[in-house]
């Protein structure tokens, strides 16, 4: 039987049969045939709407949409807000897959999820412009002119020196400027870039002054140099800390050197030389002034370098002598000193004249006796001994006490400066402070005790005045 012949005899067939069956056995058929029509349309309709799509970011699930639209669009519009914050090319290298899949509505991820997960596993690249020194990349803006503006301002921010003229102005090291692909976060704004290469770390630390502290026992605390903590706070004293003040412990270490070559003009003294004359008049170990140094004048137009605003070298190109420095002639002692044992005998331990004696006076003892002299008058140990005390004693002032031994101690009161220290031994006649006017004192003078075991005795029958 020919085979184009057979769909014929089929349907011969099945209309012979059709015909054989009985009326409600045709109505059965023709109900069914109606129910299958319409149930198969709405059956693949119900079908297509369960379909939907596991977005996968490099392999890994991000979400599950219903069309790929409902991801892509969040990704474009997340890719033309970063153009539009940096006005540049943005793209991304991740590898993102589309499966098909079957979810209810309820089992897809929602936009606000979607857009999560877009800022975490989505590295976003924008076309950039990298400051690189010495090779290393150390700041990305976003455009050329950026970068440019900052290196421009860098240098902008080192100003000459009043008096001075900048001659030249260039980086110390090699800089350069180079396009480069980064992710969008790692971008910095001009401000930003600048305060990074100033300040070469985006890390302060402060630390809040505390009772007692100076910048020596914080330095020491820190492994810091002192030198390194006034650098780093150019507006603190650090003779004037004041309780929880703020200062700063990161030194500024610049990660561009700023070179500068600057012309000036200066006023400068010249410093003058000591000169010494040997004396037998004074003890060895003694000095005195004879002569009083003065520095002399010069103006000078120098070439001065600094590296980052410190000066680290200096050429004088013109030099004009204003005055000559006048030497300082110093005397210089060749007698030997007397033991420095008590020898029993007390000599007058400074110049100047009696104002107070030893006794009773406006109701109260006066202990020792008070020799008026101007404010830097030497002051001498009256016969040998050890140096007791030294320091500051209540109403005593500034205070030296010797012992000489076979009970006797002196007392010198209210001094300006004191120049021996507590073990020293001295002998009659040694400097040992200066006349000044501390602790209870009405004016400038020095207040003079002889102690014989430990009691207060007058002055006056040891020496002269």
């Amino acid at each position: 039987m020919p085979i184009r012949k057979f769909p014929e005899q089929i349907q011969r067939q099945i209309i012979s049969y059709y015909k054989k069956l009985s009326r409600q056995s045709r109505r059965r058929i023709a109900i069914a045939t109606i129910t299958l029509l319409v149930a198969v349309p709405i059956i693949t309709v119900l079908y297509n709407q369960n379909e939907a799509f596991t977005v996968k970011v490099d392999g890994k699930v991000v979400g599950v949409v219903r069309k790929k639209e409902d991801f892509s669009s969040i990704l474009e519009r997340m890719q033309r807000n970063l153009h539009n914050a940096y006005n540049t090319e943005v793209v991304f290298n991740q590898n993102i897959t589309y499966e098909k899949t079957r979810a209810k509505d309820e089992a897809l991820t929602d936009q606000k999820t979607l857009q999560k997960s877009v800022q975490e596993f989505m590295n976003f690249k924008v076309k950039a412009h990298g400051i690189k020194v010495n090779g290393e990349m150390i700041a990305m803006l976003a455009t050329q002119e950026e970068a440019e503006r900052v290196l421009e301002d860098l240098k902008k921010s080192y100003t000459p020196a009043e008096g001075s003229a900048i001659e030249k102005i260039y980086f110390e090291e090699s800089v350069a400027i180079e396009e480069v692909s980064a992710e969008a976060k790692n971008l910095k704004n001009c401000e930003e870039a600048l305060k990074l290469i100033q300040q070469g770390t985006e890390e302060v630390k402060v630390h809040e002054i505390q009772q007692g502290e100076s910048f020596w026992t914080i330095a020491k605390k820190y492994d810091l140099k002192v030198d390194d903590l006034v650098k780093a706070n150019p507006e603190v004293n650090p003779d004037k800390l004041q309780l929880k003040q703020k200062i700063s412990l990161i030194v500024p270490k610049p990660l561009i050197t700023i070179a500068t070559i600057e012309k000036a003009r200066l006023d400068e003294k010249i410093p003058f030389d000591v000169e010494f004359e040997e004396t037998a008049v004074l003890f060895k170990g003694e000095t005195r002034i004879k002569v009083e140094g003065k520095d002399g004048k010069r103006q000078v137009l120098a070439e001065i370098v600094k590296h980052n605003g410190i000066e680290v070298s200096r050429n004088v190109l013109e030099e004009n002598i204003l005055e000559a420095p006048k030497n300082q002639v110093v005397l210089k002692g060749t007698k030997n000193p007397p033991p420095k044992v008590g020898t029993g005998t007390f000599s007058n331990p400074t110049r100047g004249s009696l104002t107070s004696r030893f006794g009773w006076r406006w109701g109260s003892k006066h202990e020792g006796i008070d020799i008026a002299a101007k404010v830097g008058t030497p002051v001498h140990a009256a016969d040998g001994g050890k140096v007791v005390f030294s320091g500051t004693k209540g109403a005593y002032g500034k205070l030296v006490i010797i012992d000489h031994g076979g009970g006797y101690q002196t007392y010198y009161a209210h001094n300006s400066k004191i120049v021996v220290s507590v073990g020293d031994k001295v002998h009659k006649g040694q400097k040992i402070s200066e006349v000044g006017n501390t602790g209870r004192s009405t004016g400038p003078h020095l207040h003079f005790e002889v102690r014989k075991n430990g009691t207060p005795v007058n002055p006056l029958k040891y020496v002269k005045y």
